[in-house]
């Protein structure tokens, strides 16, 4: 009532799709509408993915939640396998190119991260990590 004898109609009406557009412009902010934990969550199996891509497959080994307890034979072991599995899936579709988190469950310390993986040669693939929270950080299992 007050903005009708202040603004004529027609800024009014810019006004208010101006505030419209300002709300979604906010609500697009929390675009993904994820809690602060699944976000982390995601991070972190992104991140172990995103080593895999880089082949830096000591410093993948390191997100395992037992890594510190690992002799270092057993830990160069691991090495070698996920550099196999590497190998492997190289020789099939090519190059990794991205790991996207796309859906999670939580349940208290544990989770369960899906992730779509696309390769060079444009196949997607969708895997799912296990994920255990260890001193606040996630980690995989």
């Amino acid at each position: 009532m007050f903005l009708r004898f202040l603004i004529p109609m027609h800024s009014r009406f810019n006004l208010l799709t101006f505030l419209l557009a300002m709300l979604l412009l906010l609500a697009a902010c929390r675009r993904d509408g994820l809690t602060a934990e699944q976000r982390s969550v995601r991070c972190a199996a992104e991140k172990c993915y995103s080593l895999l891509a880089d082949q830096r497959y000591e410093k993948f080994v390191e997100e395992i939640s037992y890594a510190d307890q690992m002799s270092p034979e057993y830990r160069s072991q691991m090495v070698d396998l996920v550099h196999e599995h590497v190998a492997t899936e190289h020789s099939r579709h090519g190059r990794m190119l991205s790991a996207k988190a796309v859906g999670d469950t939580i349940d208290g310390d544990m989770a369960q991260v899906f992730l779509q993986l696309v390769f060079a040669d444009h196949t997607t693939e969708e895997v799912g990590l296990p994920m255990v929270k260890v001193d606040d950080e996630w980690k995989m299992q």
